[in-house]
C-alpha cells in the first residue's frame, strides 16, 4: 500500500508540452520541470535564473550542495534531498558528509566555514536573518560575491522546496529518500 500522498499536478508528457518548452525539458528532463510546464511562461522566465544560480554562482560546488541539502533537510523535501544527494556525490561529497547534513552544524564532519554555511541556512529558515556571529565567519572565509550567491542559492532552494512540497512531487526514480532519524 502506497502511503505517499498523490502529486497535486501531473508532470506533462512529451505530447502535452508546448513546443517552446521542449528544449527546456530536453535540458532538464525532471518531474519538477515537467510539472512546472503547466505554467509555460513562468517556467521559461524562471529557467535562466535557475540555471545561473545553480551552475554559475561563485560558490564551490561542495559549499553549494551543503547549503541546498540543508535546505532540503530543514524543509523535509524528499525530492530536493534525493536529487541533490546525487549531485553532492558527483561533486565529491561522501556518505559521512550526507549523514552530517542531518546532524547539522555541530557535526565534527564540517570545517568552520561549512558549519557556518549550515548554521546560516538554519538561521535564515528559522528567523529570516543571519546572526552576526555566523556572518562574521562567512565574511572572513568567503568573498563578497560568494556571500551574495550563498544567500541567493539558499533562497532559491527554499522556494523550490516550497514548490515541490506544495505540489507533493514524489522524488525522481532511483534517488535517495530523506534519511530517517532515530
Amino acid at each position: 500500500m502506497n502511503t505517499e500522498p498523490e502529486a497535486r499536478l501531473t508532470a506533462l508528457g512529451d505530447s502535452e508540452l508546448p513546443e517552446a518548452l521542449k528544449p527546456v525539458i530536453v535540458a532538464w528532463p525532471y518531474r519538477l520541470h515537467r510539472t512546472l510546464a503547466h505554467s509555460p511562461a513562468s517556467l521559461q522566465a524562471w529557467m535562466p535564473w535557475a540555471e545561473h544560480i545553480l551552475r554559475n554562482n561563485r560558490l564551490a560546488p561542495r559549499v553549494r550542495e551543503i547549503a541546498i541539502l540543508r535546505v532540503a533537510w530543514n524543509a523535509q523535501c524528499a525530492y530536493e534531498w534525493g536529487l541533490h544527494a546525487w549531485v553532492g556525490r558527483q561533486v565529491g561529497m561522501s556518505e559521512p558528509d550526507l549523514a552530517a547534513i542531518v546532524h547539522g552544524a555541530d557535526s565534527p564532519q564540517w570545517t568552520t566555514t561549512e558549519a557556518a554555511i549550515i548554521r546560516g541556512v538554519d538561521e535564515l529558515m528559522a528567523s529570516h536573518r543571519v546572526s552576526d556571529a555566523t556572518w562574521a565567519i562567512l565574511a572572513r572565509d568567503l568573498a563578497s560575491d560568494q556571500l551574495i550567491d550563498w544567500l541567493y542559492v539558499t533562497g532559491q532552494f527554499v522556494t523550490i522546496a516550497w514548490i515541490l512540497n506544495g505540489l507533493r512531487l514524489p522524488p525522481e526514480p532511483g534517488v535517495d529518500p530523506l534519511p530517517k532519524v532515530d
